[in-house]
């Protein structure tokens, strides 16, 4: 219980939270154009620039040996719409519990957590949903074993994802 503890703290640390935030992701914003992210992140080893139009970003340290593979996806406009963060596989779940511990640490319990049964299409998994003062969502699935290796070591544990609807959304 401590070492979450210590785990949790030292992350939140690491990513304070403003009111005002200015990226969803380091230097990355949601609007920004596709020609700043390719200054920011250059194609090369690590980085992708992929058919579907999205860029990837592998290998990012997330918390200590936690790594995963960030996508920047863009709309039609080819600026950022949607940010998602694949955690590499571990042991476990070890890496998924940090990353859990460490959101709750900075943005407090999440809104939500729901269990989400697995299917041919979708992985089984839990998940979590926060909202930020900068009003982004954010929803991380924490994937359990399921019939495709969902648990950990074939596949991603954990998949975050950025959303920012605000004033788009027509209800």
């Amino acid at each position: 219980m401590r070492k979450n503890f210590t785990v949790a703290a030292l992350f939140g640390a690491m990513f304070s939270v403003t009111p005002a935030e200015a990226a969803v992701w380091q230097n990355v914003d949601f609007g920004m154009p596709r020609s700043e992210i390719e200054t920011l992140h250059p194609q090369k080893k690590g980085t992708a620039y992929n058919k579907n139009g999205s860029i990837e970003i592998s290998d990012v340290v997330i918390i200590g040996k936690c790594s995963a593979e960030v996508n920047i996806y863009f709309d039609a406009g080819n600026t950022v719409d949607k940010l998602i963060i694949n955690g590499d596989p571990s042991m476990g779940g070890r890496c998924s519990e940090q990353v859990i511990a460490g959101l709750s640490s900075k943005y407090g319990q999440p809104l939500d957590t729901d269990k989400q049964m697995g299917s041919l299409l979708g992985r089984e998994g839990r998940v979590f949903i926060w909202n930020r003062p900068d009003g982004i969502t954010m929803r991380l699935k924490r994937f359990s074993n399921g019939s495709f290796g969902g648990g950990g070591l074939l596949k991603a544990s954990w998949e975050l994802t950025y959303t920012k609807l605000g004033s788009e959304l027509a209800l």
